[in-house]
């Protein structure tokens, strides 16, 4: 799945709420959603745990992402301001 792909699998999950749409998403970018969670985090279960985390607030704020912008920017930007919530 292109870059590109998982942008608009995200736009139709946003839509229907499709299950298969978001798994797409996901599948796309969770090893390099995980590799900054590793980051923010350090360990691999906290990272784990982020990452899962970080889908369930894009589920329920699905609405805030904006059609026609990058999928991964918008999910970095979640995990980040989860990480330093857990962390402060």
């Amino acid at each position: 799945m292109t870059l590109e792909s998982h942008d608009h699998a995200f736009v139709r999950f946003r839509a229907t709420g499709r299950p298969a749409d978001l798994a797409d998403v996901f599948d796309a970018t969770a090893v390099e959603l995980r590799r900054v969670a590793r980051h923010l985090v350090g360990t691999a279960e906290e990272a784990d745990d982020l990452v899962q985390n970080t889908f369930l607030a894009a589920i329920e704020d699905r609405e805030g992402f904006a059609p026609g912008e990058p999928v991964l920017p918008w999910l970095l930007g979640i995990l980040a301001n989860r990480a330093r919530r857990r962390h402060a």
